[in-house]
């Protein structure tokens, strides 16, 4: 593309004119690639199997070659029958120069506008912490520790994937990579549990606590009546 002015000067003053696309509507900002338009037109004629086995007959790939335009302008045609009305009276808009998408676009401005007024503008943050943009959460020392040292790790993992599997071949390209398990935003800070969840936990631990208490009067052969007996156990043998 560098040498296309030089080697192929007819092409090059094509693709300026805007040659490479196909204008299917006369909505601006809506020209599609050449090839995409060969797909849609290939669409048109294709039946429920498509056209699969079509290369291997050399006379139905003929016959597709020669008769597929005008077969695909036709269905278009059928399908359009007012083509000629809607050309005279078609919206020539882009789809974005509507009143729904204008009201929608200001309605996100606004609020972009309302919380950069509310919580500061993120592009003037001048602090030296690693801030999410959109809660002004700071990231723990692990998210800060994976910011600064991702490039590095990726770069040290590619490095060694390289090594052992291209040039050592000390293992198998298809080998599996561990995870490596970085800390970000999303698990620097832990969730806080519920007043049921911390009870529940609670009351396991004290059981496994009594479990091994349990266990170890029973091979000291400690008095077990007395262990059940005591308050500071807090417990009877059932939850043993």
């Amino acid at each position: 593309m560098a040498e296309l002015t030089t080697k192929h000067p007819d092409v090059a003053r094509k693709f300026r004119e805007g040659h490479f696309t196909v204008q299917k509507t006369q909505r601006v900002f809506s020209s599609i690639p050449i090839d995409q338009a060969h797909e849609q037109n290939n669409a048109c004629i294709k039946g429920d199997g498509g056209a699969v086995g079509l290369t291997d007959n050399p006379s139905a790939l003929r016959r597709w070659k020669v008769a597929g335009p005008e077969v695909a302008r036709v269905i278009e045609e059928f399908q359009d029958g007012n083509q000629h009305w809607r050309r005279q009276t078609a919206d020539t808009r882009h789809h974005d120069q509507t009143p729904s998408v204008q009201a929608s676009f200001v309605k996100d401005v606004r609020s972009l506008v309302g919380v950069i007024e509310e919580m500061g503008n993120p592009f003037e943050e001048e602090s030296q912490d690693v801030v999410k943009l959109d809660t002004k959460e700071i990231a723990g020392p692990a998210a800060v520790e994976t910011v600064m040292n991702a490039k590095r790790i990726g770069q040290e993992q590619f490095e060694a994937f390289t090594r052992e599997c291209l040039l050592d071949r000390t293992k198998a390209v298809d080998d599996p990579i561990p995870r490596n398990k970085l800390k970000v935003f999303s698990t620097s800070t832990p969730r806080s549990q519920s007043k049921g969840q911390q009870q529940l936990a609670s009351v396991k631990n004290d059981r496994e606590l009594f479990a091994r208490l349990y266990i170890g009067c029973q091979t000291r052969d400690g008095n077990l009546e007395e262990f059940f007996s005591s308050r500071e156990s807090g417990m009877s043998s059932c939850t043993v």
